[in-house]
């Protein structure tokens, strides 16, 4: 049965109409408004960050990619000295050898020889450090404008800033670090051997996926109650919310902000995230930045290294804190220990709502129960249709296969139109069940959702539980005032008012959130983003129905036609250019055993460029037949055998112990490649070893954590003079191994020609399987 209000006022569809408009509208304001501020040129005030003076240093560092190990790296770090030395401050370079065990890579084994720059700025009266921290290391295949270019050339300004102002406090340590892009290796050489890291009390750390956006506080540390109030008073253009950061620690991902957590250190941690087809790409290039997402990333530095540097940092631990933004910049912050009474207050404000409209004969429990239906199957429908959707419009998206992280370059069409098709297809769900229930229970079912979600974020997710609780509680408050003075008529224009009113709360949070997860996400995750969207439309159940009482299809249809329009246009606008470049994937491979070389490609198709190399019809072979740890195929064909000189392995101590043997290896590579990569044969068994000096203890593939059998070894940065393996293995066993280096850069080949890469290719992301030239050799070292 369905419970309407005996005095329904005749619906005038324009009200709703007009007020789904204001919503809509807001909505895009709540999203506009989620952008970085504006740039400042070089010619401002000498006290002031100048995002136009920063340029200046990114320009020089960003020229080229610049990847541990290189001529440019080594460039990039000496410029980063000179500029400290020109600054007043005395750099130091620490330069150390760093192991770690990689989460991925088959049980690879990760070293390095970095070189980190540190520089120390002295306070007048110290109580701890705060230290603001970047990497200036860069991927093979990027010059790392935004990774982490940026966040060099925002602490190099804020640096120059400093020096030419009073004292702080505290000292302010500047840490560049090396080897971030190969596992944090730079950060850990600081935090395990640096003794500054003991006086570290802070750190401001910086990075950048992408080319423009708003620089985000994503990651703080535990007990950030006390570091939230001061950045809420210290920032001028604060863009945070504690859900990201409670889902990022859910998250595999890791930056060397994780490295200072787990030295003891507290932190926050900053990046911008937009256009994530520029990430680890060509495109990540100082003429691609938007220069307002580097202001932004010198503001935090700049005004959060005043303002801490001037506290007492002995103490920098509180309770956590629950953090959001609202319409921009409005950051809203209160403690955790608010989250459970918070909820509490919500959970009874729902059932004394529910008891009101029930006593006026407004509400019953069937009508609440079609609500609560309603909901999910809206949600269900648009997740199920979105996914399919998007499937579909990828297949028809032109070299979808080559897209940067499998993102279009037009993403932000893609994103739209699921929205809208979101919102179309529940618009459908409540126009059909309004035959079911009236309005009011359908809103108070979409409530009881809200509510769910409410205790199941307080209990596992707290600081992201506001999320549901104050668009919960201000639609409480709509849905309260239409059952108790409103009459349960909600196409009354007072009724309509109160609802809209009462909705702006959730509009404001949920729709930049939406944006931020396909910023951050991509628009392949689009069927679990867009869930946002339908909890929100639950909200505002009631206005989608009124308009629709009249002619019951026409906003569905309106908005699924819209969100057509939108996806088609996506698909039409597809292609590729010198500024959306597709990927392209090739590598020269060297056996120097049996003096065989190939030509290689991961790519799923082979395109113009590449066909050059490897014709169309070759055949494709486990890429493990090279890299023991990839499961990927790739294209292959014969390529000339070039006088590359192998890695070279020598004994420089052999010694036995009972049934084991002790060997001290010493591994070069006479082309000076930038990475070695060592392979030990499975009959091989490494009892122990360690490279120059520092144990691989725990480092091997096996299941056994200390098992260090097969071992697997990619050491990037070796010196001229080579690496130092020390290994115990079993006497009984042979002793053999694959050294293979790696450079980056395709060989030239003597006589034969080949196009260059056209305007609108680039390398696929990759340190090994594209754009490097890799020669390997294996070494049988039998105990004489």
């Amino acid at each position: 049965m369905r419970l309407t209000s005996p005095n329904q006022t005749k619906v005038n569809a324009a009200i709703p109409l007009a007020a789904l408009l204001f919503l809509g509208a807001l909505a895009a304001l709540s999203v506009a408004l989620v952008r970085p501020p504006e740039a400042v040129p070089e010619t401002a005030p000498l006290d002031a960050f100048s995002s136009g003076r920063a340029m200046k240093h990114l320009r020089e560092i960003a020229r080229a990619p610049h990847p541990a190990g290189t001529e440019e790296h080594e460039r990039v770090r000496e410029y980063i000295v000179r500029e400290l030395n020109a600054l007043g401050v005395s750099p130091e370079v620490q330069t150390a050898t760093v192991v770690r065990k990689s989460r991925g890579a088959g049980g690879l084994a990760v070293a390095a020889r970095v070189h980190n720059v540190v520089a120390r700025l002295g306070g007048s009266r110290n109580s701890k450090a705060l230290m603001l921290a970047v990497h200036y290391d860069s991927v093979p295949t990027a010059p790392g404008a935004t990774d982490d270019g940026a966040g060099v050339s925002a602490l190099l300004e804020t640096l120059r800033v400093l020096k030419s102002s009073s004292a702080l406090k505290n000292d302010i340590i500047f840490l560049f670090t090396d080897a971030e892009e190969l596992g944090l290796l730079g950060a850990r050489a600081f935090a395990d051997e640096h003794p500054w890291m003991r006086d570290v009390a802070l750190v401001l750390n910086f990075e950048g996926r992408g080319n423009s956006g708003p620089s985000m506080m994503f990651e703080t540390s535990t007990g950030n109650g006390l570091l939230i109030r001061e950045l809420a008073q210290a920032a001028p253009h604060t863009v945070a919310n504690s859900l990201m950061y409670a889902v990022y620690e859910r998250m595999p991902n890791d930056t060397d902000m994780t490295v200072f957590k787990q030295a003891g250190a507290a932190g926050l941690n900053f990046a911008y995230a937009a256009e994530v087809t520029h990430y680890h790409t060509m495109l990540d290039s100082p003429e691609e930045i938007d220069e307002r997402s580097l202001q932004h990333h010198g503001s935090y530095a700049l005004s959060l290294a005043r303002h801490f540097g001037n506290l007492d940092l002995g103490e920098t631990r509180a309770r956590d804190a629950v953090y959001f933004n609202a319409l921009g910049t409005l950051f809203v912050h209160y403690s955790e220990a608010w989250v459970w009474p918070l909820t509490i207050l919500v959970a009874a404000s729902l059932i004394l709502v529910l008891r009101a409209g029930r006593k006026r004969n407004l509400l019953n429990a069937a009508g609440v129960a079609w609500g609560f239906v309603a909901l999910f199957v809206a949600g269900v429908l648009s997740s199920v249709v979105t996914i399919g959707a998007w499937r579909a419009a990828r297949s028809l998206h032109a070299g979808s296969a080559s897209l940067p992280a499998g993102v279009p370059y037009n993403a932000w069409l893609y994103e739209i139109g699921f929205v809208l098709l979101s919102v179309a297809l529940a618009a459908a769900v409540y126009a059909l069940f309004a035959r079911r229930a009236s309005a009011q229970n359908l809103l108070a079912g979409a409530l009881v959702w809200w509510l769910l979600l409410l205790l199941l974020t307080s209990a596992l997710l707290p600081l992201g539980s506001y999320l549901f609780a104050w668009p919960l509680l201000f639609s409480l408050a709509g849905l309260a005032f239409v059952l108790i003075w409103g009459g349960g008529d909600y196409a009354a224009p007072k009724n309509i008012a109160a609802l809209t009113l009462c909705s702006i709360p959730g509009v404001m949070l949920v729709a930049p959130l939406v944006y931020m997860f396909f910023m951050m996400l991509g628009v392949g995750l689009a069927g679990f983003i867009i869930i946002l969207t339908v909890l929100l439309v639950g909200l505002v159940a009631p206005l989608l129905i009124l308009p629709s009482s009249t002619k019951r299809w026409a906003l569905p249809l309106s908005l699924a036609i819209a969100a057509i329009v939108f996806v088609a246009a996506g698909i039409a606008t597809a292609g590729f250019d010198a500024r959306s470049r597709k990927t392209a994937s090739l590598f020269y491979y060297l056996n120097a055993d049996a003096n065989e070389a190939r030509w290689m490609s991961t790519d799923s198709a082979l395109d113009e460029w590449t066909a050059q190399f490897i014709p169309r019809g070759a055949n494709r072979e486990a890429l493990a037949s090279i890299f023991p740890w990839s499961r990927q195929q790739a294209w292959r064909s014969t390529a000339p055998a070039l006088a590359l000189a192998p890695p070279r392995v020598e004994i420089a101590e052999d010694n036995m112990q009972g049934d084991v043997r002790q060997v001290r290896l010493r591994l070069v590579s006479p082309r000076r490649a930038s990475l070695l990569l060592i392979y030990f044969d499975s009959d091989t068994e490494v009892l122990s070893a360690a490279l120059d000096g520092k144990s691989l203890e725990g480092a091997g593939a096996g299941t056994n954590g200390s098992s260090l059998n097969p071992l697997r070894i990619s050491f990037a940065a070796p010196p001229a003079d080579g690496i130092e393996l020390k290994l115990e293995v079993r006497a009984a066993r042979p002793l053999k191994l694959t050294v293979q280096d790696v450079s980056y850069g395709l060989p030239t080949l003597p006589g034969q020609t080949n196009a260059p890469r056209p305007p609108d290719s680039m390398p696929a992301p990759s340190s090994t399987a594209s754009d490097t030239t890799i020669v390997g050799k294996t070494f049988n070292f039998e105990r004489r």
